[in-house]
């Protein structure tokens, strides 16, 4: 029986030492789990922040350019107590150049707007290889500094809003309208009304700039030693490539007939070295295009519309404008030379020049046959649709004239680079 009692008390025990043990076991193995568990989770957690970091420096990448377009309608930025707080609207379509960044990261996440204080968010931007006018820094800045007032509407030159701000601006003014000043912000040319103007004031300046600019004019040019025109307004290669480098060797702004008539009104000033470069009817015109590009001048066509294809011409250095669509003809009106223009019925003249228009996407520039108007033709010429007619005369051009009646120097064969010189620089 004593034996039978402590094998009992042996079997008691060893039970509760297993039961302690198991329990002990199961304890650490749930909580080993737990914690197991728990890595796994903090493992999977980084996992997904470094998966979005690495997602969103992807995106960083891929919309940073250094020209690039807002996507939507988004906001602009200004760095301010080490925060980008919100500052201002932008529409969508609007290009903007940036600033360059050399090793992109996170922190880069806004983008800043080329010579200014302002960001753009990288997530409301593409990249975008589109170009727009950056034509205004070629001119001279009025002696007018201006203060905005805050929380304005900035505008394109066609007057379509591009951006709100709420900060006051300080900028000189580059373009004088009737109604709006342009002025040089976020890297572009943009306009804002004057009634958004909150003080202006005249500042001293030392730089010249043209009281008078000239035009040139040109006619036909023969290449590779073609002798077949012997009449003064025929030009060899070799006279073409010296006038043309003589332009681009002294840093001569060419100019486009819409700067010209800017010009005339008092809009903009420009740089004493500056010139209008023309070419009437179009005959071997294309000719011309190797050297605009060669030197990177511009210069615009007068074309009389229905004897070429306007594609024929086709060069960004090379403006198309109209000389008529058919009227360059002889002996049709009693005046000199006797172009249709000054004479013909009132329909038959506005039907030719309206159909100029059309053909030749719409310009707003035109250039009389045989140099040769009156007051009836001027007046069919506006109503056509025309902001500006160009004539002959030798004369140069001046603020104020009547943009009707634009003067230009005909260039003759024998001319060399010293007469392009005396009218550019003397």
């Amino acid at each position: 029986m004593v034996i039978t009692m402590k094998f009992k008390k042996i079997i008691i025990t060893t039970v509760i030492i297993l039961i302690i043990t198991i329990s002990s076991f199961s304890i650490y193995t749930y909580n080993n789990i737990k914690i197991n568990e728990k890595t796994i989770n903090n493992i999977k957690r980084n996992n997904k922040k470094l998966a979005s970091k690495e997602k969103k420096l992807i995106n960083i990448k891929e919309n940073y350019n250094k020209t690039v377009k807002t996507k939507q309608k988004s906001y602009i930025y200004k760095q301010q107590n080490n925060k980008y707080e919100k500052i201002g609207t932008i529409k969508k379509d609007v290009i903007l150049e940036l600033e360059t960044i050399e090793n992109i990261g996170l922190d880069n996440a806004y983008f800043k707007i080329l010579n200014s204080d302002y960001y753009i968010l990288y997530k409301d931007v593409i990249k975008n290889f589109d170009t727009f006018n950056k034509r205004y820094l070629n001119y001279i800045e009025f002696p007018l500094e201006i203060n905005t007032k805050e929380n304005i509407k900035y505008y394109d030159d066609t007057f379509n809003e591009l951006f709100t701000l709420n900060d006051s601006i300080t900028a000189k003014v580059i373009v004088n309208l009737d109604n709006y000043y342009g002025i040089d912000l976020l890297s572009r040319l943009v306009f804002i009304k004057k009634e958004d103007i909150a003080n202006e004031k005249e500042i001293t300046t030392n730089t010249e700039i043209a009281e008078s600019i000239t035009a040139i004019l040109y006619h036909f040019i023969y290449l590779n030693n073609d002798n077949s025109c012997n009449d003064i307004i025929c030009h060899s290669e070799e006279q073409i490539d010296s006038h043309f480098k003589f332009l681009a060797d002294n840093n001569v702004l060419t100019l486009t007939t819409d700067e010209v008539l800017k010009f005339i009104k008092g809009e903009i000033n420009l740089p004493k070295k500056s010139i209008l470069i023309t070419i009437d009817d179009g005959a071997r015109a294309e000719n011309f295009i190797p050297f605009l590009e060669k030197y990177g001048l511009n210069a615009t066509l007068f074309l009389v519309s229905s004897w070429y294809p306007v594609s024929k011409f086709s060069s960004p250095y090379l403006e198309i404008a109209s000389h008529t669509h058919n009227m360059h003809t002889t002996g049709v009106c009693p005046i000199g030379q006797g172009g249709g223009i000054n004479c013909l019925d009132k329909d038959i003249i506005l039907n030719d020049l309206k159909t100029s228009r059309e053909t030749l996407n719409g310009t707003k520039a035109f250039c009389f046959p045989f140099y040769e108007y009156s007051d009836y033709s001027i007046n069919l010429v506006k109503e056509a649709g025309f902001d500006m007619a160009f004539i002959g005369g030798s004369t140069k051009i001046k603020k104020g004239i009547n943009p009707y009646k634009i003067p230009r120097y005909p260039i003759l064969s024998s001319f060399s680079v010293g007469y392009i010189s005396n009218l550019v620089l003397g």
